[in-house]
Parts: C-alpha cells; sequence; structure tokens
C-alpha cells in the first residue's frame, strides 16, 4: 500500500513539474515594458516609502467616536509593536476605525493586548512614519483549524483517514498550481477547471481504491458528472448573459495592471471545480454499492446493474443536491438579506447578476450531481456485462487445485 501511494505522489510531482515548466517557460525573458514599469516604480519609491507588515497589539484603548467633516467613525486609539521589516521593535501610536460603513451599522471587533494586526507603513520625503492598522491577522487560525481538522480526520477514520488527507492534500496541490497558477499565467479557465478535475478525480481514486473496475467507473462517472455541470452552467451563463463581475470582481480589478481574466469563463471554471467533491462523492457511492451488489450476485445481468445503480442514485440525488443548494444559498445569505432590507421584490432580487449567478452556480452544480448518476451507473454495468460465475465447488476436484472459474 505505502508503494502505491509513493509511486502516484512521485508521479503527481513530476506532472506538476512538466506543467510549471511549460507555464513558466516564457517568464524569464521579460519584455521592455516591464523594465520600464519597474524604473517608473523606483521612481515612486524615491518619494514615498509603503509597506505592510505584522504587529502585536501594546495597548488597547477605549472605543470612541471621531467625526470628519459629516462623517462619523468609531474608532479605537492601540499602541503597536511592529514584528518584521525595517521598523521591527518601534512603537506606534494610531486609531483603528472599528466602522465600515458611513453609518457604523457594520463595526468590526475591538482589538485587545495581545493581538496579532497587520498594518501599513507609509514613510513620506521628511521621513515621517504613518501607521495604519488595517485588520487582524486571521492567517495563524485558519493554519490551526486546518490541522486540527486533519488531525480528527486520521483520528476518526484510521487508515481511510490517512487516505482521505492525502487525496485532500492532492485536490489542494493541483488547484493551486495547476487551475490557479495556471489560469493566472493565460491558461483557458475552461480546459483548466476540466484538466485539473480529471488530475484530481484520478489521483484522489487512485489513492482511495487503487486500480479497478469500480475506480475505473467511478472516475468516468464523476468525469462526465463535472463536464454536465460545466455545459449547463456555460449555457445558461449565456443565456442569462453573466459577465461574472461582481462587486468584489470589479474591485480588484481595478488594481490589476498587466493581469486581465475572462470573467464569463471563470464561472464555468468555478461551477466545475465546485461541483467536483459532489460529483466524486456520488460517483464512488454507486460504483461502491454496484461493485458489491456484483460480488455477491455474481450472475446479476447488465441490464440488472444498471436498474440497480438507478435506484440506488435516486437515493443518494435528495441528498447530494440539497448539500449543493444550502452551500451556495449559504454564501449569498448576506446579500439576500441586505437587498430584502432594501424593500426590493423578490423578482428584482433573482434579476441581479450576484444572485443570479450564485443560484445558477447551485443549480448547475446539482445537475452534474444528479447525471453522475446514470453515466456511473451505465459505465459500470457496460465493464461488467459479460456474466461470470464462480463455482463454490467443483465437481471434478483435484487435490492441491482451486476451483476453477468459468466465464
Amino acid at each position: 500500500m505505502l508503494k502505491k501511494i509513493a509511486l502516484i505522489l512521485i508521479t503527481f510531482v513530476l506532472m506538476i513539474n512538466c506543467y510549471m515548466g511549460v507555464i513558466y517557460a516564457g517568464e524569464e525573458a521579460a519584455p521592455a515594458e516591464e523594465n520600464s514599469e519597474e524604473q517608473n516604480a523606483e521612481l515612486v519609491e524615491n518619494y514615498t516609502d509603503t509597506q505592510e507588515v505584522k504587529a502585536r497589539v501594546m495597548k488597547a484603548g477605549e472605543v470612541r467616536k471621531v467625526t470628519t467633516g459629516a462623517m462619523e467613525d468609531t474608532v479605537q486609539e492601540v499602541t503597536i509593536e511592529i514584528l518584521e521589516g525595517e521598523y521591527k521593535g518601534k512603537e506606534y501610536t494610531t486609531d483603528y476605525v472599528l466602522s465600515y460603513d458611513i453609518d457604523g451599522k457594520i463595526l468590526a471587533y475591538e482589538l485587545k493586548e495581545g493581538n496579532t494586526v497587520t498594518v501599513q507603513l507609509s514613510k513620506d520625503q521628511e521621513g515621517t512614519v504613518t501607521v495604519i492598522v488595517q485588520d487582524v491577522e486571521r492567517g495563524m487560525f485558519i493554519y490551526i483549524m486546518f490541522i486540527v481538522f486533519l488531525a480528527s480526520v486520521i483520528l476518526i477514520g484510521g487508515k481511510a483517514g490517512v487516505k482521505a488527507v492525502i487525496g485532500l492534500l492532492i485536490t489542494i496541490l493541483c488547484i493551486w498550481f495547476i487551475l490557479v497558477r495556471g489560469i493566472f499565467n493565460g491558461a483557458n479557465p475552461i480546459w483548466m477547471s476540466i484538466g485539473t478535475s480529471a488530475v484530481i478525480i484520478i489521483l484522489t481514486f487512485l489513492v482511495i481504491g487503487g486500480i479497478n473496475r469500480k475506480v475505473v467507473t467511478a472516475a468516468l462517472g464523476t468525469l462526465g458528472g463535472v463536464i454536465m455541470a460545466g455545459i449547463m452552467a456555460a449555457i445558461f451563463s449565456y443565456l442569462a448573459k453573466l459577465s461574472g463581475a461582481c462587486e468584489d470582481a470589479i474591485q480588484l480589478s481595478i488594481n490589476m495592471k498587466t493581469v486581465t481574466f475572462n470573467f464569463r469563463d471563470l464561472i464555468f471554471a468555478g461551477i466545475v471545480v465546485s461541483a467536483l467533491g459532489a460529483c466524486m462523492d456520488v460517483g464512488m457511492s454507486i460504483a461502491s454499492s454496484l461493485d458489491e451488489l456484483k460480488n455477491k450476485a455474481k450472475d446479476i445481468t447488465w441490464q440488472e446493474l444498471f436498474k440497480s445503480g438507478m435506484s440506488i442514485g435516486r437515493d443518494v440525488i435528495g441528498t447530494m443536491t440539497n448539500t449543493l443548494i444550502l452551500a451556495y444559498v449559504g454564501g449569498a445569505l448576506k446579500l439576500i438579506l441586505l437587498f430584502l432590507a432594501c424593500e426590493m421584490p423578490i423578482s428584482e432580487i433573482l434579476n441581479k447578476e450576484a444572485i443570479a449567478e450564485e443560484l445558477i452556480s447551485a443549480i448547475a452544480g446539482s445537475m452534474g450531481v444528479v447525471y453522475t448518476v446514470p453515466v456511473t451507473a451505465f459505465i459500470y454495468s457496460f465493464l461488467n456485462r459479460k456474466k461470470t460465475i464462480y463455482k463454490t465447488t467443483s465437481e471434478n476436484k483435484v487435490e492441491g487445485k482451486r476451483s476453477l472459474k468459468i466465464d
């Protein structure tokens, strides 16, 4: 088992190395335009020096209201110590703005002594340093939670949990190094999402179940369901004229200088990746059930296998479609409530692109799960279309020999 896992991991690393070599092959020779941009950046830095660093809150003051013109902000005076960079060890006192909006309806958490924050340090021509507390440092807690999650999977799942963790790590590496980096460097999001999904499906199922008909069936069924989800998303995104330009995308695109993305294709890629996990679950569940059924009733016909797969899939569809719908609705819940608070009718809310994108994503992902059922059931029944009768006893026993297998 360890040799099999090691072989899979080595294969994965080689694939990543080859892929990254192709992606970054053209990055070594920088064009003259980039050199000019770097020179301009250096000229700007001669006038101002701005950097973001981590700092620790040494003293947290009381919260108070500060009025600037017609605006009133909720602020907290804090004393911070810089933890990195050229200003490491120095202390500064500044105001941390707690209010996110003009009316002060949305407030950030108050800072406490010992909290780690990110701050922006700006130095002008006269050498004066301006300190702005931007946000609380949350990365450490995400890492801790992730480690607790992995430990829980291994503790409760045992050997199966170890395989699950390996599969999860492979998925994360594929998403980052293949999908994200590939799209960032100009690759087509549609083909990258399909290719990444195929790699994740193959490697994950190889780790979990090795190479056999059950795994092949689950992999092909999952890929079929994922592609169907993407096709449905592409069709209805086009009909609904979705641009993919949500509010966050618009704000971040303002800061993009040399990189541009096709946001319409990114909708397709996002839906494919989002539906992948649920389709993998359904595909493996049906393939495992049919494989167990085939082992118990070895003379079962392929038509009966297909009917059994469809029957099993109907029970799975109900819960898995709910899972995807609830996940997508949960992501859009804040927007829905804010739109309702603005007294918008339901027809107008559904017409908002942010809501329409979430709903189309949810429905397309659920359709991917639905189509995974017949695809997986058909593939498994097709691969097992020949009857195989395993004799439990042989009429002509030969001493020291096992019973015969008749095809």
